[in-house]
């Protein structure tokens, strides 16, 4: 469905960044993706296809003026940008009463931040050529809310505000801005998570099996491609049933 299209996708190494950054290059999409310290995975996946489909760029997504760069190295290897997946979240979580500015500040400034900053750089590019797609990648817990979590749920519910109201300004342009909220997914950065938290994430889910990666990363592609270009603002989970 993406055929010709060009994406930056944040965070594109591992986990669902790296499922939606193969999938997209897999329906036709050339891909840049940022990563920050796997390396090693970054160039696995490079290696994996072909050099003109696919460009890792390694930035901090939290740096500003790096977001620029970012854009600009994707314009000069692909000549266009159609798409943004801001895929980047990071937290170092505690209850609030354990909650220092720090870890606070960390989770805001890892989760947010990011999403602000690509947005910005490739804004003015998506409004000249009046199109875009914007997929921000949110959580079912930045709807819910989750204990011991704060600052990580805070800043997916300012996604979600910032989706909808860039939803509102672009609209005019042509510019979808989407969420995608997906539950917990099972990916190799989960490996350290004990039975006892999975089987409580299996007892909340109407459907007691825990998403893969790659099923995220279908829904992340419909939003990008042309079949949803009447859907825009809108927050859609995907998690089994674990939100209900």
């Amino acid at each position: 469905m993406l055929k010709g299209k060009v994406a930056i996708v944040t965070g594109g190494s591992r986990g669902l960044g790296r499922a939606i950054v193969e999938n997209f290059i897999q329906n036709g999409c050339r891909v840049a993706f940022t990563y920050l310290n796997s390396e090693e995975k970054a160039k696995e996946l490079c290696d994996k296809y072909r050099d003109d489909v696919v460009l890792a760029i390694r930035a901090d997504a939290g740096d500003y003026d790096k977001a620029f760069e970012v854009v600009q190295e994707t314009v000069k290897k692909f000549g266009k940008i159609d798409i943004l997946v801001n895929n980047v979240a990071m937290a170092r979580d505690k209850p609030i009463w354990e909650m220092d500015l720090d870890r606070w500040d960390y989770g805001i400034k890892r989760t947010l931040y990011p999403c602000f900053n690509y947005t910005r750089a490739v804004i003015d590019i998506f409004i000249k050529q009046r199109r875009g797609k914007i997929i921000n990648i949110g959580s079912i817990n930045g709807i819910r809310g989750r204990e011991g979590s704060i600052s990580y749920c805070t800043a997916k519910a300012g996604i979600i505000g910032f989706t909808k109201t860039l939803a509102k300004e672009l609209g005019e342009y042509n510019v979808n801005v989407n969420v995608v909220a997906p539950g917990y997914i099972d990916t190799d950065g989960q490996s350290n998570t004990s039975e006892l938290i999975k089987r409580m994430v299996l007892d909340e889910c109407a459907i007691r099996r825990l998403s893969k990666p790659e099923e995220i990363a279908y829904l992340v592609e419909f939003l990008a491609s042309e079949k949803s270009d009447n859907i825009t603002g809108e927050v859609i989970k995907i998690d089994n049933g674990q939100y209900i």
